[in-house]
């Protein structure tokens, strides 16, 4: 793990496009575990380096953009290195992958899992 104190855990069970605050403040994402439920379409989670009051989905660009299948899991497993956000760590979903994209993924959809520091 990063730390002896070990890694603090964001969950969502319904990740949408309306964004949603991993931390307040600035740190590093070392892994994460999503579902995506829909039955035939990729959803995708975007990670943002902003709070939640300077992100607009389908405004803001995402630093890291990710695929999750249809019925499928996504996962990294925690590593000694993280990914530095240095504002802030902001998420949310969307049903297309371009950065402008705002679609709304239907209830419960994405199941969202960050493991930060």
């Amino acid at each position: 793990m990063a730390t002896a104190d070990g890694l603090s855990i964001f969950k969502s069970v319904d990740l949408d496009e309306t964004e949603e605050a991993v931390k307040t403040t600035k740190g590093k994402v070392y892994g994460w575990a999503i579902y995506n439920a829909h039955a035939t379409l990729t959803r995708y989670v975007k990670l943002y380096n902003a709070t939640v009051a300077n992100v607009v989905v389908g405004t803001t660009v995402p630093v890291l953009t990710l695929p999750v299948a249809a019925l499928s899991w996504e996962t990294t497993a925690p590593g000694e290195v993280g990914l530095q956000f240095d504002t802030a760590i902001t998420a949310a979903a969307t049903t297309g992958v371009a950065d402008a994209d705002t679609g709304a993924p239907a209830a419960n959809d994405v199941i969202c899992h960050i493991f930060y520091q």
